[in-house]
């Protein structure tokens, strides 16, 4: 559920809307050697084959088939590329069996490979680090083995190395890097799902009401399964494509750029009745399926993955009414699909970080109705069980790691749906587990996934735990100021509207921060889309540091919340964050610092909920 605008402050959840207000397409040329050169450059006229009414029936096992491994010595894909996947397809196992046995829980590579610029680039790597990912590692997915996770999900943004001549032809090398990824997974005999994810937000093109963008929508859609389809079809089927992300729905009504055709808003503006959403979802996950299948080779019997309508439960399981179907397979006699929803639920306490919103806040989570919600929520998704598919929750999670009751939470996702047959992929973009250590940052969290996949993993010795009460504001009269920055940040540029990656350029500078003076030795950073800013003197010399801020603005609905947390380095992932609601008074106020965490991550990271214009920064220290 990446709704994308949250990822880069909270680094958690909701890919889908931070960068609605994106424009620009790429235009990048592809090789000469392009694999890919050959696909449709128009959406032929009867796109979809015929929707069925009912599903293949699941054909019992009498036994629970062996795990068999995908691997073989190292050589080179059709592609180039390194691999030890043997190409290994087990066609008479169900996709429902897969996830029940094999599949485990599993863990989202978020905010990178679906990651994107508001400049093009030629770096497959300044997409894949724009929202501060770090470069994955083999390392990265190591780590994530020894704890039990047995899937990766990789969300991915396909238009951010496209050809500009309509044909939306994939780079080579954003298919190459894709692919190295894919093989970090399969040479841990691993499961891994791809998908086609936010990118960009085109997908409002197909409720436009100029058929033209209606044209455009299918025939990038089609042009992009094609390529992926064929460029990893002989891949075993450890691997498992994703017809879409949480776009199949009311998103397809999204507003987009008349003259690029990419989000620039929430704003619906489309033409489609809810009706007719539901019909052309169904078309659109039956159109993947038929160019899938259509690839041959491994692709006949791959285990593919259905976005559900908004990938939410209730809308997917739609009442009974019916409106929401699976798509036809003829080519197995096992089922070999599965149906996608995500789960925040309750908003108020998965997605609302603060609060100082409009929409609600809840800060805890665990009683006995939470819990008997939860299954019931579960539950519904039974209706798709029993026809015989396979149940994947892709993406779930809480945005914060203040609130309490979050191992709870964690833990009754995956064991409801250890418990029901389902897969759970958590929503992680930072937040949870340090890609660059390979270790988990919540000794609490990581206790009830141990629970959950039985592994025999150290829970690392500098671990922090979630729902952390905020340290007291200082009282202490007798500071002295050691460092002062003033000038003009507006934190992200006032909207949502993600810049790029990394340290903040000369040319971008002045959208956002301007600098007046600066003490020397402060060693202060913002990134580049004005999300944060981070400080990094020499927290040695301080016995008892705090930080006041000022703002030309200091009211709630400018401000909100105060978050601040711990880093390796600037744009670094977080540990032990804490977060001062405008109702505290933080305004004005001496707020601690956490010497302890700074003797482990000796970066100090602050932010905030709405986007105020902050006008100076001052650290002090104990005069005692």
């Amino acid at each position: 559920m990446k709704r994308m605008a949250r990822k880069m402050l909270i680094n958690s959840c909701l890919a889908a809307v931070i960068a609605v207000s994106m424009a620009a397409a790429a235009g990048c040329s592809p090789k000469k050697d392009d694999k890919s050169s050959e696909t449709p450059t128009e959406a032929p006229e009867e796109r979809p084959t015929e929707i069925p009414t009912s599903a293949p029936a699941e054909i019992p096992l009498a036994e629970i088939i062996p795990e068999e491994s995908n691997l073989t010595d190292e050589h080179l894909s059709a592609n180039g590329i390194a691999t030890r996947d043997n190409g290994l397809m087990r066609k008479e196992m169900s996709s429902q069996y897969l996830i029940k046995h094999y599949m485990g829980i599993g863990w989202n590579l978020g905010n990178t490979m679906e990651a994107f610029r508001t400049t093009d680039s030629d770096k497959v790597s300044d997409y894949e680090t724009a929202w501060s990912a770090p470069i994955t590692t083999r390392e990265t997915i190591d780590g994530l083995k020894k704890y039990g996770i047995n899937t990766v999900r990789i969300p991915v943004a396909w238009s951010n190395m496209i050809s500009d001549d309509g044909k939306y032809i994939i780079s080579e090398d954003y298919l190459n890097r894709v692919e190295e990824i894919i093989n970090y997974c399969l040479n841990n005999e691993m499961y891994v799902i791809i998908n086609i994810h936010y990118d960009r937000g085109w997908w409002g093109q197909f409720g436009s009401s100029d058929p033209e963008w209606q044209e455009k929508a299918w025939a990038r859609y089609e042009s992009f399964w094609t390529q992926i389809a064929e460029r990893y079809k002989e891949y075993s089927d450890r691997l498992i494509f994703e017809s879409a992300n949480e776009e199949l729905g009311d998103r397809l009504n999204d507003e987009i750029d008349e003259t690029t055709g990419y989000a620039v808003g929430t704003r619906q503006t489309g033409v489609l009745t809810e009706d007719e959403r539901y019909d052309l979802v169904n078309k659109l996950n039956q159109k993947f399926v038929d160019i899938v299948r259509g690839t041959g080779g491994n692709n006949t019997y791959r285990h593919l993955l259905i976005a559900g309508y908004n990938t939410d439960i209730d809308k997917t399981v739609d009442g009974g009414a019916g409106r929401f179907v699976m798509p036809r397979d003829p080519y197995n006699e096992v089922n070999k699909l599965s149906v996608s929803v995500h789960y925040y639920t309750p908003s108020t306490y998965a997605i609302a970080e603060t609060e100082d919103n409009s929409w609600g806040y809840s800060g805890t989570w665990g009683t006995e109705s939470d819990i008997a919600g939860m299954k019931a929520n579960f539950e519904k998704m039974k209706k798709f069980y029993d026809e015989g598919y396979g149940v994947i929750v892709g993406e779930f999670g809480v945005c914060t790691a203040v609130k309490k009751g979050i191992p709870d939470y964690y833990y009754h996702v995956m064991k409801n749906c250890k418990d029901m047959g389902y897969l759970p992929v958590m929503w992680d973009t930072g937040l949870w587990y340090n890609r660059l250590t390979g270790l988990f940052k919540y000794s609490d969290v990581l206790e009830k996934i141990l629970e959950i996949t039985g592994a025999d993993a150290e829970i690392p010795a500098d671990a922090d735990i979630t729902g952390k009460e905020a340290l007291d504001f200082i009282e202490e009269a007798e500071f002295i100021k050691v460092f002062e920055w003033e000038g003009r940040w507006k934190k992200n540029d006032g909207s949502n509207t993600a810049l790029d990656g990394g340290k903040v350029s000369a040319e971008d500078e002045s959208r956002f921060v301007n600098t007046t003076s600066v003490t020397e030795g402060m060693n202060i950073v913002f990134n580049s889309w004005g999300y944060q800013v981070f400080l990094s003197p020499d927290w040695s010399k301080f016995k008892k540091p705090c930080f006041r801020v000022y703002f030309e603005d200091d009211r709630a609905d400018v401000t909100g919340a105060l978050t601040i947390a711990y880093c390796d380095a600037p744009n670094g992932s977080w540990n032990g964050t804490t977060t001062y609601e405008y109702s505290s008074g933080y305004i004005n106020e001496y707020v601690p610092i956490d010497i302890g965490q700074l003797e482990k991550h000796n970066v100090l990271m602050i932010t905030f909920g709405n986007s105020p214009v902050v006008t100076r920064i001052e650290l002090y220290d104990s005069a005692n």
